[in-house]
């Protein structure tokens, strides 16, 4: 289920459009059971800009993730990973991240 609440620290992952280990492969389509990333490097869809190293979070808009904000009030549960490259504009964009969320 995608998240569409600011700083959830329900976040269990995201969905991973090339998975290096493939779970449950058989248990029904990518619609129904798509391939989520846990831990290690995956695309990440990002809202607004973000910069390398920028702890990622969950955003108001379903299924996308945010750049932490300077001062910004939270904890390691709300941290879906860290960006791996800059992105500079406002719209949603794919961005190389390292995921580790803190189940």
């Amino acid at each position: 289920t995608e998240t569409a609440e600011e700083l959830s620290d329900r976040v269990f992952g995201v969905i991973s459009t090339q998975p290096a280990y493939m779970m449950n492969n058989g248990a029904g389509s990518n619609a129904t059971h798509p391939f989520v990333a846990m831990t290690g490097r995956t695309p990440v869809r990002v809202t607004g800009e973000a910069r390398k190293g920028d702890r990622l979070v969950s955003s108001s808009i379903k299924g996308t993730a945010r750049a932490a904000s300077a001062g910004e009030t939270i904890n390691p549960f709300h941290v879906i990973g860290r960006a791996l490259e800059d992105k500079f504009d406002s719209e949603i964009g794919l961005v190389n991240c390292v995921v580790r969320t803190n189940n």
